[in-house]
């Protein structure tokens, strides 16, 4: 009886090593995923964070430009003002020269 209890016991000992050794292996392949996945984070933090630097400077120059282009267009707004000042003006002369030539 205890030879057999001990075939049982030895049996038992055997499949709890090789339960273990099954969930060994399978830990170091969580780990290897595991690791895997913390590299590809990293990597997709990295892009991110270029891509928001990209995002800045687009938005950077954007608003340069569009300055750029308010300054102009009060140059032209100012420059328009004075042509039609020196158009009335002209108009007047003209009108007044016709006036005395009649």
């Amino acid at each position: 009886m205890s030879e057999e209890l001990l075939q049982q016991l030895v049996h038992m000992v055997a499949e709890n090593n090789r339960l273990i050794k099954d969930v060994q292996q399978e830990l170091r392949e969580f780990k290897a995923e595991m690791y895997e996945f913390k590299t590809e984070m990293y990597a997709f933090r990295d892009e991110m964070y270029a891509f928001r630097e990209e995002m800045y400077e687009f938005r950077e120059d954007a608003t340069q430009r569009l300055e750029r282009l308010e300054r102009q267009d009060k140059l032209i707004e100012a420059d328009i003002g004075l042509m039609h000042k020196k158009v009335s003006d002209h108009e007047r002369e003209i009108n007044r020269i016709k006036q005395v030539g009649q």
